[in-house]
């Protein structure tokens, strides 16, 4: 195989990529909006979420744990439908497997040390969509990374509950736009 041929090959998967990603623009749109929902209403009504100790935290793991599950049912039906897997595609997979469990694992820690965990999320979160941007170079998706990682360090200079604000912002810039615009792109 020429030079020219595996350059095309890789061109190839990488748009391959995109297109199957296109269709699970859903979990990014979802994911976008439901976060971006949550911490309006907290933000907007604090005295709700915030009854007890625990209903905030059920409020911020609970809601987001049946996301997941919600999102996984229904990227493993798309899977099934299109009965075939890329590299690309297995190789995002995996990374938003990572980042489901370290995502799990920050809540626990946070929890054990009655710190807020907002920040540390948030740049795991900005982390993976720029890795997923990069790798399928797509660019709405590596912009939005970096929009969520500076929201994450606006977060740890924000006082009282504006990190609620911030947490919304993210979500939209670094989810639910770069879903929309995967969802509309031709």
């Amino acid at each position: 195989m020429e030079t020219q041929d595996q350059i095309q090959l890789i061109n190839d998967t990488i748009n391959k990529a995109k297109e199957n990603l296109k269709e699970s623009s859903f979990s990014f749109i979802f994911w976008g909006s439901l976060i971006a929902i949550l911490s309006f209403f907290h933000y907007s009504f604090p005295e709700i979420v915030q009854q007890t100790y625990y209903s905030s935290l059920l409020y911020w793991v609970l809601i987001p744990v049946i996301g997941m599950i919600i999102t996984v049912v229904y990227n493993i039906k798309k899977r099934v439908k299109v009965g075939y897997e890329t590299y690309a595609g297995r190789t995002l997979k995996i990374i938003w497997g990572v980042f489901n469990i370290s995502w799990i694992l920050l809540i626990f820690i946070s929890f054990e040390k009655k710190i807020n965990p907002t920040e540390s999320i948030l740049f795991l979160l900005g982390v993976m969509i720029l890795i997923t941007g990069l790798l399928i170079r797509f660019k709405p998706f590596s912009f939005g990374g970096i929009s969520v990682i500076i929201c994450s360090i606006l977060c740890v200079y924000t006082p009282n509950n504006s990190w609620l604000l911030l947490n919304s912002i993210a979500a939209v810039l670094g989810l639910l736009l770069p879903g929309i615009y995967l969802y509309y792109r031709k």
